[in-house]
């Protein structure tokens, strides 16, 4: 811009007595021009800022900071598969091995993907993370790194995932590996997709670590950016063996819509289970089919009615022995009663005829 002004100067020296309206126009043309060029310059400037603010990726908040963030959003890129997304992005935060040894964080994370468990460890008196604190029945998928360690960047009140579904405490681990949740329909903790919640313990996801909601906001309210995450596979769960999650298809809608484990105050299975000793029981009970309970009445029925006819045969059969044992007992008495009649009559005679004959001698002397 200089070297034109001076251009122009050294022009105007040139020609020697130019008009004042030919200079006025000069001088018009290069205010022109001046404009123009801060025009450009602004409109340059106004672009990258409006590019650098759709493609960053939200700003890194550490654990005291994202409570009161409850509308912070992660959003994956959704225009590459969770494989190549690994393979070209998780160099950047993957630890070598003396970096390793100079982490500071309150905590070490193992994914054992073999196992389905994830367990934290913490410090031991000498500064290593060999004491098991916590363990977590977890599901990790196909795009889940194999090994490696990696230190966590950042955390999310919520994330937007692949299948535009909802994650909540999501916490980065590498490239779009992320800990959270099992997913919601909606960026709603009542949109729980139950279905995928009974599949914890096994292998279900497109690559993340999924949690239940109690065990992923413990990693995002305590794990610190810069803790640790070591993936490997083992049959062995680990020191605190593998926690079981509940299942829940089959209780009712306003139930299985929300994550069990879920602290949110209106998750309603809190009432629930202080109000049921044995919730298990009566959701079983409430949720059986019609069919089956007027088929289990029928049958029971049928049972009894089976049960009284065998109970009559039965006790027929009883009556008939027992009447034919009194009949029995009734024949012998009576036959004893007849011998013993027939005998004393025999005895009588006999003691006739003794005593005739006896007579008869006492005579004949």
């Amino acid at each position: 811009m200089i070297k034109i002004l001076k251009n122009m100067e050294k022009s105007m020296k040139l020609k020697g007595k130019k008009s004042k309206k030919t200079r006025n126009v000069i001088i018009i043309e290069i205010i022109a021009i001046i404009i123009m060029i801060i025009a450009l310059v602004s409109g340059v400037k106004v672009n990258n800022l409006s590019k650098e603010k759709t493609y960053k990726q939200p700003v890194e908040e550490n654990v005291t900071e994202i409570e009161s963030e409850t509308n912070s959003l992660y959003i994956i890129d959704i225009t590459e598969t969770e494989e190549n997304t690994i393979e070209n992005k998780t160099e950047a935060n993957e630890v070598t091995e003396e970096n390793k040894s100079k982490n500071n964080a309150r905590y070490y994370i193992k994914v054992n993907y073999g196992a389905q468990v994830v367990t934290i460890y913490s410090k031991d008196s000498e500064g290593n993370y060999t004491v098991p604190t916590k363990a977590m029945v977890c599901s990790t998928g196909i795009a889940t790194p194999k090994s490696g360690v990696y230190s966590i960047p950042g955390r999310w009140a919520w994330g937007l995932m692949q299948g535009n579904v909802y994650g909540q405490y999501v916490t980065k681990i590498t490239g779009n590996i992320l800990f959270h949740s099992v997913p919601y329909t909606k960026q709603n903790p009542s949109t729980l997709e139950y279905w995928e919640y009974d599949k914890l313990g096994t292998a279900a996801s497109l690559g993340c670590v999924r949690l239940r909601a109690q065990d992923a906001k413990w990693i995002y309210n305590n794990c610190e950016n810069g803790t640790n995450v070591e993936f490997y596979s083992s049959s062995d769960p680990g020191p605190l063996g593998k926690p079981t999650a509940q299942k829940i298809s089959n209780y009712p809608d306003y139930l299985r819509n929300w994550d069990p484990t879920d602290p949110n105050p209106s998750n309603p299975w809190h009432s629930y289970q202080e109000n049921n000793s044995n919730t298990e029981i009566k959701n079983e009970t409430e949720n059986k089919p019609k069919n089956e309970i007027v088929n289990n009445t029928k049958n029971e029925i049928e049972n009894n009615t089976e049960n009284e006819q065998n109970n009559e045969v039965n006790n027929n059969e009883k009556n008939e022995t027992k009447n034919q044992t009194i009949d029995n007992e009734k024949n012998e008495v009576e036959n004893n009663t007849k011998d013993e009649q027939e005998s004393n009559t025999q005895n009588q005679e006999k003691n006739k005829v003794d005593n005739k004959e006896k007579n008869e001698a006492l005579i004949s002397d």
